[in-house]
């Protein structure tokens, strides 16, 4: 994919690159949008050219962003294909999955995706992501045969060709992965690939388990942030960098929904983490090992992972009430006209919150 690159110098190379990953971001953004198709209809604002650059902006401060840039990594490439596939393809789109074949061909994080679109009934797409991977292993056998029999005869198993000395060991804060995690939490454990394993297991039946929910109810913008924190965080190696895929989650906190206190309180604090994600590099720099990082370092330096594990789990919070909202979203019920005798205009806002429901359904 890179070879191409060699045919001009490494200063244009590092300008085109760098503007590629930034218009990426942009596209990341817009899409990311687009995942809160209905609440964006309600809120005018939201659609608004303007609002898209600010949170573009803002990602672009964020560490996972600027890392992946700073390091000429494909991580924002990635995020766009997965987030294009999902935005722009529908159920019954000859094209839906094949951005996700194409994101886990680049780096296998993604294969999460695919069993994400086969749990919420979109098993054509998943069967084209699998077929589309399945075509770039052929291709790497006909280009590279020696390196492709290299790499898939057990050579992708293995984490210590991406880990070593320094801030790339796996126990490093560089790796916000349960692994990492475990690894500076308890050092020395003995077991530790089994409790990691074990640990793997549930995080991924419960984070695929909310995030074909929220798919399979509609909510798009929550599967994808479930399904990319689950793929994160159950990785063997999921350094700064690969939480790029994770940023439109903190994108829909600040992008404006509703008017309440908690949308206000929320958007205030995923801006100051997008802000403040950088601090995360000062744990790294003083401690690219993981050791006696202190319990404020082991919480900074588990910044990413505690984050991912508390949006599980704050899935698992509302789960129930999002349930029943998006129910009385998806199917309307009977409206009973004696619940609004006193107040005729409760009746009539409802029928036309009803008429535009499924106006939204008719155009998705």
């Amino acid at each position: 994919m890179f070879l191409g690159l060699r045919a001009a110098s490494l200063g244009a190379d590092e300008v085109a690159v760098t503007l590629l990953n930034v218009a990426l971001v942009a596209a990341v953004v817009h899409c990311t949008l687009r995942l809160r198709r209905p609440a964006l209809a309600e809120d005018g604002r939201a659609g608004r050219p303007a609002v898209a650059w600010l949170l573009a902006a803002i990602a672009l401060w964020t560490e996972p962003v600027r890392s992946a840039i700073g390091f000429g990594q494909i991580d924002v490439l990635i995020a766009a294909l997965v987030l294009i596939d999902l935005t722009t393809f529908d159920h019954n789109s000859r094209w839906g999955g094949l951005g996700i074949g194409i994101a886990a061909a680049l780096k296998m994080t993604p294969l999460i995706f695919i069993v994400y679109l086969a749990l919420t009934g979109r098993g054509r797409s998943a069967a084209r992501a699998v077929g589309m991977f399945l075509a770039t292993v052929i291709v790497s056998f006909v280009a590279v045969p020696r390196d492709a029999a290299t790499y898939w005869s057990g050579t992708f198993l293995d984490t210590s060709r991406v880990t070593g000395g320094s801030h790339l060991t796996g126990s490093g804060p560089a790796d916000q992965s349960l692994r990492g995690a475990l690894l500076r939490f308890a050092p020395g454990i003995s077991h530790m690939t089994l409790l990691w394993v074990i640990t793997c297991l549930l995080v991924a039946s419960l984070g695929l388990f909310l995030a074909t929910s929220a798919g399979r109810r509609g909510d798009e913008a929550w599967g994808f942030v479930l399904t990319a924190i689950t793929g994160l965080l159950i990785s063997p190696i999921s350094w700064t960098h690969h939480w790029v895929i994770a940023v439109p989650g903190l994108l829909l906190l600040l992008a404006p929904s509703e008017r309440s206190l908690f949308r206000v309180v929320a958007a205030v604090a995923a801006a100051a983490l997008a802000l403040g994600s950088s601090t995360i590099t000062i744990v790294i720099a003083k401690s690219p090992g993981g050791h006696d990082l202190g319990t404020l370092g082991l919480l900074v330096g588990d910044l990413y992972v505690i984050i991912g594990l508390l949006t599980i789990a704050t899935a698992v919070a509302i789960q129930p009430a999002t349930r029943d909202h998006l129910a009385d979203t998806s199917v309307p019920r009977i409206v009973r006209l004696q619940d609004y005798v006193t107040e005729p205009w409760q009746l009539r806002q409802r029928v036309t919150k009803i008429r535009h429901r499924r106006a939204v359904r008719e155009l998705q």
